[in-house]
Order: structure tokens, then C-alpha cells, then sequence
């Protein structure tokens, strides 16, 4: 009876264990047997971390009269609820960025800039089991339609070449989004 009891005791940890990790992996993010990733239906609803203007990746200086791009960062809604709840991120949460034209004539007219038309989207996913660098990064063209697949930039290209050092919290610039600016916990 002891070891019927014994092994009870170890299949429900087994259990509880796997349980747990898959509570750490909000599971959104879709992938084909390549590693492509699917391009979410549904960004329209994801939460808005922060928006920033003339942030290019590049070396130009800023010209207020021609400010760049608007980019503008969501981050999908159950990796956010899991944030807001645990402090740190799941497997699997995804951070969108959409690039805009910067557009200083609008109608009404009004001073400064509106965003202009889309022109590309990217998608950073935060994958610790799945990417030896934790994360990986995903381009895609300003018209693709939800379930475009994209093939993930290289471990070691210069998007995680930056985000890891720069990023203020776990390869991300946290700094950068007021929506979870006050929630990191270093």
C-alpha cells in the first residue's frame, strides 16, 4: 500500500509539475514545421505598450521637419494579463511593431504629425524553450494579411544584438512603454 500511495504522490506531482510549466507559456503564438510564424488575426486588439516618433534603426540624425517613422508597439493581450499578473514574461508573448508614414499634413490641419499609412510589421516573440537566444524576430510587408508567414531573423542579427543589452527589461525596452513601464520587476 505504501508504494501504491508513493506512486500516487509522484503522478499527481508529475502533473501539478507539468501543469504549472504550461501556465508559463500563454501558447499564442502559431508556428509551421519550419518555425515560420503565422501573423496573428486579431492585432487589432492587443494592448498599446508605447508609441515613439523617428526611432529609425539607423545612424541619420533626427530632422524634425521630416521625423521618420511613427512606431507604434502592442503587445498581445494574454501575454499582457500573464505580465500584469506575474512580473515577468511567459513563453510565448508576443510584442508587435508597426511601422507608419509620418504624415504633417492632415485634414483638419493640425500642428506636428498623424500616423500615415502602415509600412512594415515586425514581431518579437519571447521563447525561451523554443529559440536558443530566448527570442526571436519576425519581419513581415505592411499588407500581410493574418496567417502570412515569416521565417525568423537570425540568432544573430542586429535586432537582438541590441535588445539584449539595451533593452531594460528582458531584451525589451520597457523603458520606452508607460503601459508597463511601472509593472518591471528588476
Amino acid at each position: 500500500m505504501h508504494t501504491v500511495n508513493r506512486l500516487l504522490g509522484l503522478a499527481i506531482l508529475c502533473v501539478l509539475t507539468t501543469l504549472l510549466q504550461a501556465q508559463d507559456n500563454v501558447g499564442m503564438a502559431r508556428y509551421n514545421d519550419e518555425n515560420q510564424l503565422n501573423f496573428p488575426a486579431d492585432t487589432d486588439q492587443w494592448i498599446h505598450l508605447g508609441s515613439s516618433v523617428g526611432s529609425e534603426y539607423g545612424d541619420e540624425p533626427f530632422d524634425p521637419q521630416n521625423p521618420g517613422t511613427l512606431g507604434v508597439v502592442q503587445m498581445e493581450p494574454a501575454a499582457y494579463r500573464y505580465f500584469k499578473d506575474h512580473g515577468h514574461y511567459a513563453d510565448g508573448t508576443m510584442f508587435l511593431l508597426s511601422f507608419y508614414a509620418s504624415e504633417g499634413e492632415s485634414s483638419p490641419q493640425l500642428p506636428g504629425f498623424v500616423q500615415g499609412a502602415l509600412q512594415a510589421k515586425e514581431i518579437h516573440v519571447i521563447d525561451r524553450e523554443r529559440f536558443s537566444e530566448g527570442r526571436a524576430f519576425y519581419l513581415y510587408d505592411a499588407q500581410a494579411p493574418a496567417g502570412t508567414l515569416s521565417t525568423r531573423m537570425p540568432d544573430n542579427s542586429n535586432c537582438i544584438q541590441c535588445h539584449m543589452p539595451e533593452g531594460a527589461y528582458d531584451g525589451t525596452f520597457t523603458q520606452f512603454y508607460p503601459t508597463i513601464r511601472d509593472l518591471v520587476s528588476e
